[in-house]
């Protein structure tokens, strides 16, 4: 029988100790990969949280949405400069006249005046001549200080009436409760009549309806509450309120009285808002309630 020794035995007590501190680290590694591969998972959690948080969260609220349409223009001449007459009275052909339509000038282009929407007549370029409008009876009536020289004509341009269809529409727009803040240069505004349809992005220099093509619309601040950061970023807060403008005509949307229309407003994130309405049966004012 082998004799068993005692160097034997501390060999062998080794290759266990060899073996567990093996196991340990293996145990060590692999908790620190599940470790690492858990904080990547809550990362990525938090993340798709965060971003699932922001699409439902941000949007647009539509306020009201305006129809407009446009003012049907004529041109006629008041008088005819005789180097002394100093006051003209012309009776317009076409009325009642429209409100805040008005443009009078002479042929030398040296005077410009319009009317203020009250009746009364401004002077916006030149000197030395006054006058006010009658809006019913279409009586337009001019004092000179200096009289208009021999040959120079009076011209008035004026609005009588409206177009058959609605030639641009007005959106009042805030933000959803609780969205961040949104950035109008990422905004697309899909729009059409069911005939036709366009997809519109934002010009930053359109102020104004005369402004637009059927491109882009534009977009007016109608309240910008702290921090004021419109002029500087064009990005709405909570609690502003902007006016967005789009020329149809131009899209080549062609809303008659009873057409079905389709406003979708896409921001970037978020959810897009969706508006559906019909235009009034008849038409009877210049600026009407959409929606």
């Amino acid at each position: 029988m082998k004799r068993m020794y005692i160097k034997e035995k501390g060999e062998f007590g080794i290759g266990t100790l060899i073996l567990f501190i093996a196991m340990i680290i293996v145990a060590a590694v692999a908790a620190t990969v599940i470790i690492q591969t858990a904080y990547v998972l809550q990362q990525q959690a938090e993340e798709t949280g965060n971003i699932a948080r922001q699409d439902v969260s941000t949007g647009f609220k539509i306020i009201t949405i305006q129809g407009i349409r446009e003012d049907i223009i004529y041109t006629e001449t008041v008088g005819t400069g005789d180097g002394s007459t100093t006051s003209f009275t012309k009776v317009l052909s076409h009325k009642p006249v429209n409100p805040g339509s008005i443009t009078i000038t002479n042929s030398a282009g040296e005077i410009v005046l319009r009317d203020n929407g009250v009746g009364e007549l401004v002077l916006l370029i030149g000197s030395g001549v006054s006058g006010w409008i009658g809006y019913d009876n279409g009586t337009v009536h001019l004092n000179f200080t200096t009289a208009p020289r021999d040959g120079d004509e009076i011209n008035i341009t004026y609005g009588s009436g409206y177009g058959g269809t609605i030639s641009y529409l007005d959106i009042k727009v805030g933000l959803m409760a609780g969205s961040p803040p949104i950035s109008l240069d990422s905004v697309l505004i899909e729009i059409s009549d069911g005939y036709n349809d366009e997809t519109l992005t934002y010009n930053a220099s359109a102020t104004n309806f005369s402004d637009l093509d059927g491109s882009h619309f534009g977009v007016k601040i109608a309240r910008d509450m702290p921090p004021c950061n419109w002029e500087r970023d064009r990005v709405i807060t909570a609690g502003d309120i902007i006016r967005i403008y789009v020329n149809t005509t131009a899209v080549g949307l062609y809303l008659q009285p009873q057409t079905h229309v389709m406003v979708k407003l896409i921001p970037k994130h978020g959810v897009p808002n969706l508006v559906e309405f019909t235009t009034p049966s008849t038409y009877t004012t210049k600026y009407m309630e959409l929606w």
